[in-house]
């Protein structure tokens, strides 16, 4: 039997061509290394399968929280649900919970990673591939909440993206609609996005409806203003669509803006289906109709992700999975027949 060869820190400064001292302090102290250097040496270790000497542990009866940013805990329209949940959750099992942000730019990890004040820590949202590798050099268990990093194996728990954008494409096929535009928020190589746009393709594809390049646009989950711009984009189409499928709710509300200013009707003359249902917010119009959306129990996300992380603390060689919440189309007001 082959046998399995330990990698160690010099190994890896040999490969990055640095000093033993250096690759020590990416994982001791990284604020004092360089971002570049730094990322090399990360993905080096990663590559190499490179895992620190895991010392005896003693329980801490805590799991941490981390987003990018707090306002995403605490404000975001997405994981402020799913926040109540994991706190739900924590307190049902008798765990304590520690909130911390790591901004995309930080170059210094949260103190629950650096001084091991967790069992594990539940990332939500989208984090930097830097992050994570910093923290899984810590040897800390972690589960990724709602949105996977492409490549790296990890555990993680996302909804039905693609189950999900089928049902609202095929909703409104039965309607009527064959002119069905999508804006998506994120690139297509981004996963969650690649998952609702494969949907979206599945559905048109399986109804023989073909795709119209032009109804593809992209707008910017953090930045929801660029779904209203690219409504704005598909209104001014020669052959504009009669339907459009958000892949949030986020960006569903600003397109639901964007097509009551050029005094169009919803879905008198155009139908809006969005992603995730969240409550109506203050922004929109109250006196428009309720959205058609995509339904993601977010709470239950959270406690299932409690459930996840503490089974990975007990079962640290559990294989990784990728878990998949389903998800259920909510037929309200903005759909109709096109006109």
């Amino acid at each position: 039997m082959k046998m399995r060869i330990k990698i160690k820190a010099k190994d890896i400064a040999k490969r990055a061509k640095v000093s033993t001292a250096t690759v020590s302090q990416v994982f001791n102290n990284p604020g004092r290394v360089n971002s570049e250097t730094r990322k090399m040496i990360l993905e080096i270790a990663a590559g190499m399968g490179y895992k620190r000497q895991k010392s005896t542990k003693v329980r801490l009866n805590a799991i941490g929280i981390i987003a990018d940013n707090y306002a995403n805990v605490i404000l975001g329209e997405f994981y402020n649900k799913v926040v109540l949940g994991i706190l739900e959750e924590l307190k049902a099992q008798s765990i304590n919970a520690m909130i911390e942000a790591f901004g995309k730019t930080e170059e210094v990890p949260p103190q629950m990673i650096t001084k091991h004040l967790v069992d594990g820590i539940l990332f939500l949202g989208k984090v930097s591939r830097e992050h994570i590798l910093m923290t899984q050099q810590k040897d800390i268990p972690l589960l990724l909440v709602g949105h996977p990093i492409p490549d790296l194996e990890l555990h993680t728990i996302v909804s039905d993206g693609r189950s999900g954008s089928i049902q609202a494409v095929e909703h409104l096929i039965m309607l009527g609609h064959s002119k069905i535009a999508i804006i998506s928020g994120e690139p297509a190589f981004d996963p969650v996005a690649s998952d609702r746009l494969d949907g979206y393709r599945f559905a048109l594809s399986k109804a023989g409806i073909k795709i119209n390049p032009k109804y593809m646009v992209e707008a910017d989950f953090g930045v929801p203003q660029t779904s209203y711009d690219q409504t704005m984009k598909l209104l001014d189409l020669d052959d504009p669509p009669t339907a459009i499928y958000c892949t949030s709710d986020s960006l569903a509300y600003r397109a639901y803006r964007a097509i009551a200013d050029r005094g169009l009707k919803i879905p008198g003359d155009i139908s809006i289906v969005g992603f995730d249902n969240i409550s109506f917010p203050g922004y929109a119009d109250p006196q428009l109709p309720a959205l058609t959306t995509v339904d993601v129990d977010r709470e239950l996300m959270g406690k299932t992700s409690v459930e996840i992380l503490t089974d990975i603390i007990e079962n640290p060689q559990k294989a990784v999975y990728r878990y998949t919440l389903p998800v259920r189309l909510l037929i309200k007001g903005s759909t109709g027949k096109p006109k």
